[in-house]
C-alpha cells in the first residue's frame, strides 16, 4: 500500500509539473501575443531576444528590462545590427578603456559584466550623454541600438554585476603631472592613477600606447614614445595642416609624459572568441 501511494504521488507531481509548464507557455503566448504579432519564432521564446517576462499578464511586469528595436537583435549571430555595432565599437575605440568581448583595457567599466544587467535606456543614455572623461561620440538612438546589440551579444549573462567599481591608485598628484601641465588644457586621458586633463578641443588620449587606440600616428600607425616625441616637437612638420602647436618640453619631461601615458595602457584582458549569438 505504501509503495502504491508513493507511485501515485510521484505521478501526480509529474502531471502537475507538466500542466504548470504548459500553462506557463500558454500564458506567455497570451501575454505577448495579445499585443504583438509573432516573429522569428525560430529564435525561441520572446524573452530570448526581448528579455522581459513573457509569462506576466501585467504590462509593467511583462516589459521589465525590455529590449526593443535593433537592440533585440543581439540573439542573432548574423544580425546586421550586431555587425554595425561591432563596426562602431571598433571605430570609436571603446576598448581603449573598456573590456568588450573579453578584450580591452581595464581603465573603466568592464562592459562584459554590467551590460546584461542594465536597462536599454541606461545603456543608450551612457552613449548619448557620457560621464565625465568619456569621449562624447554624439551617437543618437539609431546608432546606439546596434552598439547595445553587440555589447549584449558578448556580455557575460552568468556572472553579470548590477554595479561595477573602478578603483584608481591615486599614486601621483595632478600638480606634478606633465600631462596636466602641457596637454591637459586641450586633452583628457584616463590612466591607472585616475583621470587627467580638463580640455575637449583635442582627442581623448586614454590608452594612447595600447593596441586598442586608433592608429592615428603619422603613417596611420599606432603611437609610440618615439612618434609622440616627434609629434610634440613640431606637429606641422609631420602633418602640415595640424591645428596643434609645438610643445616645448624641458629635459626629462618627455620621459615623464611617456611614463604617465603608459599608465593609460595597462595589461589588457586575454581576448576571447566573440559570442555566436544567444
Amino acid at each position: 500500500m505504501a509503495i502504491r501511494r508513493t507511485l501515485l504521488i510521484a505521478l501526480l507531481v509529474f502531471a502537475l509539473a507538466g500542466w504548470a509548464g504548459a500553462a506557463s507557455k500558454r500564458r506567455a503566448a497570451e501575454s505577448c501575443g495579445g499585443c504583438h504579432a509573432a516573429h522569428r519564432t525560430d529564435q525561441g521564446s520572446c524573452a530570448a531576444c526581448h528579455r522581459g517576462d513573457p509569462a506576466a499578464l501585467r504590462k509593467e511586469i511583462a516589459h521589465q528590462r525590455l529590449l526593443s528595436g535593433q537592440a533585440a537583435e543581439h540573439a542573432r549571430a548574423d544580425a546586421p545590427a550586431v555587425a554595425e555595432g561591432r563596426r562602431l565599437v571598433e571605430r570609436l575605440a571603446c576598448r581603449r578603456c573598456h573590456v568588450v568581448g573579453g578584450s580591452g583595457n581595464r581603465l573603466a567599466t568592464d562592459l562584459d559584466r554590467v551590460a546584461w544587467k542594465r536597462e536599454q535606456s541606461e545603456l543608450a543614455r551612457s552613449l548619448a550623454v557620457p560621464v565625465e572623461n568619456m569621449p562624447r561620440f554624439g551617437l543618437d538612438d539609431r546608432q546606439a541600438e546596434p552598439v547595445i546589440a553587440f555589447l549584449l551579444q558578448n556580455a557575460d549573462t552568468e556572472s553579470a554585476d548590477a554595479t561595477y567599481r573602478v578603483r584608481f591608485s591615486g599614486a601621483s598628484a595632478k600638480g606634478d603631472s606633465t600631462f596636466e601641465k602641457h596637454c591637459g588644457g586641450c586633452h583628457r586621458a584616463l590612466v591607472t592613477d585616475g583621470p587627467l586633463g580638463r580640455g575637449s578641443a583635442g582627442p581623448n588620449l586614454s590608452g594612447l600606447f595600447s593596441a586598442f587606440y586608433p592608429a592615428t600616428a603619422p603613417g596611420s600607425r599606432h603611437w609610440t614614445a618615439e612618434t609622440l616625441g616627434k609629434w610634440l616637437e613640431n606637429p606641422r612638420s609631420v602633418r602640415p595642416r595640424a591645428a596643434m602647436r609645438p610643445v616645448r618640453l624641458e629635459a626629462g619631461e618627455l620621459e615623464r609624459l611617456v611614463e604617465e601615458m603608459q599608465a593609460s595602457a595597462p595589461k589588457s584582458t586575454t581576448p576571447r572568441k566573440e559570442a555566436a549569438g544567444r
